[in-house]
């Protein structure tokens, strides 16, 4: 199974990189995992939040392919255990 994290935007906070590294590493033993950051866009005080949400959903979409699985990791979402995320990768046929 290969997992890649698309994420808008890099993190200036340096424990936490230092976090997203060593777990990045860690699951590389399990299974192909890759980590994308897409920087942030430029200049968005000129457009409206829905452009900008607009535009990094583009840049999104461009870095997947059609016979990728795609799922949405919202902070503000619903949270799931890893036995939940088993079980879906499970019945997905994803191994």
């Amino acid at each position: 199974m290969n997992i890649k994290l698309i994420a808008i935007g890099k993190t200036d906070n340096k424990e936490l990189q230092s976090l997203i590294d060593d777990y990045t590493k860690r699951l590389s033993f399990y299974i192909k995992f890759e980590l994308e950051i897409i920087p942030d866009i430029k200049n968005v005080k000129n457009v409206s939040e829905s452009q900008q949400k607009e535009k990094e959903g583009e840049l999104i979409l461009a870095k997947i392919t059609p016979t990728d699985q795609l799922i949405l990791l919202d902070e503000n979402g619903k949270n799931f255990s890893c036995h939940w995320w088993s079980l879906w990768f499970f019945r997905h046929g994803i191994r």
